[in-house]
């Protein structure tokens, strides 16, 4: 258990752990050095992937008007235009040889030595539309095509891009175009599945905790990433149907804007549903309207495109105002992480976006990949962040809930007990002072140290138990009667341990509490370090709180009479590091008594009406005064000190007859008086109790001096020869 531990030095477990991560990470150098070096001359050999470009020696006819270029190449071109790039082809071809040319939306014919030998274009793929998808056209060669003259013809549909053409063995020129997309394809599929998961994830966990906006993340990765697959420059891998992306590439891009307002809705806890209502609706309205006219043969999906584009602007300038509101509101702070990123997602779209309309020579998706993977971990973290708020929230209200219980079952002991007021919420404090002093020595955490606290207020618990004429009794208790008091104990022990003792460490400090450090305590005796470490703490603190308050039987004992009979005490009843400890704090200031002239001060080191009130009642029974009822008393003291807590505040009045010679039928008959006089001045909250055969006391409930002092006056005009005053 924690308060049995004490520091370890862990040296051993500190080395094995080193070396073991030393290990990892020169194995993890190893593996990115071999991934790396191009030293690999003397490694099996992979065979050849050579591939060689053709971007030489091109000449363009465009308009009638020729000129030499170089490819790539962008013609200023208008849709509908025809280009013509022609060249030799060279001397070193051989049979299997292909010719590749990515084919950016344009038609393409390639023709060797004046014939046709490949076709991609609308009227060569079934139910092709206008605007042909971007495909890699490979057209094949073999050794009588040497020297041959080869000429491609482009029918432009957008912006008259001519690609890079390359000629490789078989089809050894696909090698280069999946090595320079397999990482984003890769990586896409990796955030298509984790779309998958999060949808997942949230639908399971949504019964139990707010997972919609990472549902809806996961929705919006999974749309993203299916429209990066229907771009990737290997959808003739990815897609047996390719010409298929013709159509739903459009959709997913449409459809990004709606989500988009799905995520950001939940992300900013609806305060725009309104907003991104409407967001959602005209995007949704957009993909029909696209879908009708592209279905009626009104307009292609490409044509109708830079709406949906608008779309997603406008989307992205207005999650910006709604963020830049939330900042100035601080609203931001419910989702600060996913801020982040949002930002970088929408950063990154629009520079995707930008890339469509300025860049020449592109394959789309990678800036919009990485804004995923940002988003999709800002969102994670959120989540796992809000999950982990909302678990330490109720972790918070059931411990403090348990705190006020400790606190209350506390306060209900020491209400049983006539003569030690507030003991146990002092105790508790003069424990958890000595286990913050020595926990470095003892590896005691932060948390360590509260449960002591805890644990302190609870360690009396047994006493409900003890009967009250020993609990109470004026004078020694007997033998038998000690013997039962010491049975406080072991009927804590058995309560608690009944109860389930959440807090660790609960059941030592209440059983052993009263053991001895020589052996010679209760109930089992126990010895030096055997006894567990809370109860030798609680020891010291319940011992030092015996001797700085007064009691029925003494009054409390000098500073130095403390500090002595601590020191007369250790390696006997105390514990001598501990006792060294405690003493340390006394001498240095860092603990004083929370009580003063024995009695209970508040927060601000006044004496409070409950332990003036606590005081008088021990101060009159040491001195053999007779009171009526003293656990009446007590019980004031306690309903007195509930409100005190609160930071409500009783007035106290003692009153009664000044004339001591008022005795017999006439004393009766004027307390009865004096009764009735009172509780026609009372309100419900307030109390008035009997003391002694000629006092009794009025408590008032939450009322200024000058209410006190009228029912004060009232009662003495009434009652003539009544002393009344605060007290």
């Amino acid at each position: 258990m924690f308060l049995k531990k004490v520091k370890e030095t862990g040296v051993a477990t500190h080395i094995i752990k080193a070396i073991l991560i030393i290990l990892f990470a020169v194995n993890l150098i190893v593996m990115v050095f071999a991934a790396t070096d191009r030293d690999n001359i003397d490694e099996a050999p992979m065979g050849s992937f050579g591939v060689k470009d053709f971007n030489t020696g091109w000449t363009l006819m465009h308009n009638g008007e020729k000129e030499a270029v170089t490819l790539p190449f962008y013609a200023d071109s208008a849709p509908g235009d025809e280009l013509i790039i022609s060249n030799t082809l060279p001397m070193n071809l051989s049979n299997g040889m292909t010719l590749m040319i990515r084919a950016s939306m344009e038609d393409v014919v390639v023709y060797v030595d004046g014939r046709k030998r490949t076709e991609y274009s609308t009227n060569s793929v079934r139910d092709m539309s206008f605007y042909i998808p971007s495909a890699y056209v490979v057209t094949e060669l073999d050794e009588h095509d040497c020297g041959k003259p080869i000429a491609i013809h482009f029918t432009v549909k957008s912006r008259g891009s001519i690609n890079p053409i390359t000629i490789a063995h078989g089809n050894n020129g696909w090698y280069k175009v999946i090595k320079s997309s397999l990482a984003v394809n890769v990586i896409a599929l990796m955030v298509f599945v984790c779309g998958v998961l999060i949808t997942l994830a949230a639908l399971i966990l949504g019964k139990r905790y707010k997972t919609d906006s990472a549902g809806c993340l996961g929705l919006l990765v999974m749309d993203v990433t299916m429209w990066m697959f229907s771009e990737s420059a290997l959808r003739q891998f990815i897609f047996t149907r390719p010409s298929l992306t013709r159509i739903f590439s459009y959709l997913t891009l449409e459809l990004i804007a709606a989500l988009a307002c799905m995520y950001f809705d939940e992300v900013q806890h609806r305060v725009y549903h309104k907003r991104y209502l409407v967001g959602e609706a005209a995007s949704a309205l957009l993909v029909t309207v696209n879908i009708i006219l592209w279905a009626t043969g009104v307009c292609e999906l490409y044509e109708s495109l830079p709406a949906s584009h608008a779309m997603a602007a406008a989307v992205s300038v207005m999650i910006i105002i709604n963020i830049i509101q939330d900042i100035k509101s601080g609203r931001i702070r419910s989702y600060r992480i996913n801020m982040i990123g949002a930002l970088v997602f929408i950063a990154l779209s629009l520079i995707e976006l930008a890339r469509f309309y300025f860049a020449e020579f592109v394959i789309f998706g990678s800036y919009m990949c990485i804004g995923l993977i940002g988003l999709m971990i800002a969102t994670v973290m959120q989540t796992i962040y809000d999950i982990l708020a909302e678990f330490r929230a109720h972790e918070g209200q059931r411990t403090a809930m348990m705190n006020k219980t400790i606190e209350t079952i506390a306060g209900a002991i020491d209400a049983r007990d006539e003569y030690t007021g507030g003991h146990s919420e002092r105790v508790g404090m003069y424990a958890h002072l000595l286990a913050k002093e020595i926990a470095n020595e003892y590896d005691l955490s932060e948390e360590d140290i509260i449960r002591i606290h805890y644990i302190g207020l609870v360690h009396d618990i047994g006493k409900i138990g003890v009967a009250d004429n020993i609990l109470n009794k004026a004078g020694k208790l007997s033998n038998e009667e000690y013997s039962l008091m010491k049975r406080h104990t072991e009927i804590g022990y058995e309560l608690m341990s009944s109860m389930g003792g959440e807090i660790e460490g609960v059941l030592d400090g209440i059983r052993f509490h009263h053991e001895r450090y020589d052996g010679k305590g209760y109930p089992d005796g126990l010895t030096g370090e055997d006894i567990p470490l809370v109860a030798r703490i609680l020891c010291i603190a319940d011992s030092y709180d015996a001797m700085t308050s007064n009691r029925v039987y003494r009054k409390r004992l000098t500073g130095e009479e403390v500090r002595s009979e601590l020191l007369r005490c250790s390696g006997s009843q105390f514990d001598p590091k501990l006792a060294k400890a405690f003493t340390a704090l006394l001498e240095h200031g860092d603990l004083t008594e929370n009580t003063v002239e024995g009695m209970a001060v508040d927060s601000h080191g006044n004496v409070t009406a409950s332990a003036r009130l606590e005081s008088r009642l021990q101060s009159d029974l040491l001195s053999g005064a007779k009171i009526i009822h003293p656990s009446h008393i007590r019980m004031l003291c306690y309903i007195i000190k509930l409100m005190e807590k609160k930071g409500m505040a009783y007035r106290v009045i003692f009153a009664g007859p000044s004339d001591e010679t008022t005795e017999g039928t006439e004393l009766t008959s004027y307390i009865k008086k004096l009764s009735n006089a009172v509780s026609s001045k009372l309100d419900n909250h307030d109390i008035s109790v009997r003391y002694s055969d000629r006092l009794s006391i009025i408590a008032l409930y939450e009322k200024d001096s000058a209410a006190a002092d009228n029912i004060i006056n009232s009662l003495k005009a009434e009652l003539p020869g009544l002393t009344a005053e605060l007290f």
